[in-house]
């Protein structure tokens, strides 16, 4: 299971690689920087599309999803100035949030019971 998380980890850095090269891209008009960013995304839809063959679509889309869009934000506040506003920074707790509660068995999940 830990090899999934390792995956699909790479899968996440790939695609927020993509989105970040697409401020850079200028319309395709950066040839360099498009193909980064055609390159990332069609490496992280591959080890998307391996990973879900044996896992649950609807965890490993929202880990993925969730993470890349908690990731991506933090990194237009920090290379791009973007705005930073407490709505914001709360959307990201919560979806951090949703992923640490995607990621944690129950009790019963783990064969111990009450």
């Amino acid at each position: 299971m830990k090899n999934v998380y390792v995956l699909l980890g790479l899968s996440i850095i790939l695609e927020v690689n993509g989105a970040t090269f697409m401020k850079y891209t200028s319309g395709f008009e950066n040839t360099a920087a498009s193909i980064v960013v055609v390159l990332s995304y069609l490496s992280a839809l591959t080890l998307y599309i391996l990973i879900t063959k044996n896992h649950e679509l609807g965890i490993i889309n929202a880990l993925w999803s969730g993470g890349g869009t908690a990731l991506i934000t933090v990194i237009g506040i920090i290379l791009f100035n973007e705005t930073t506003t407490f709505q914001k920074l709360a959307g990201v707790s919560l979806i951090l949030a949703g992923i640490y509660g995607l990621n944690t068995r129950s009790r019963s999940d783990k064969g111990v019971h009450s």
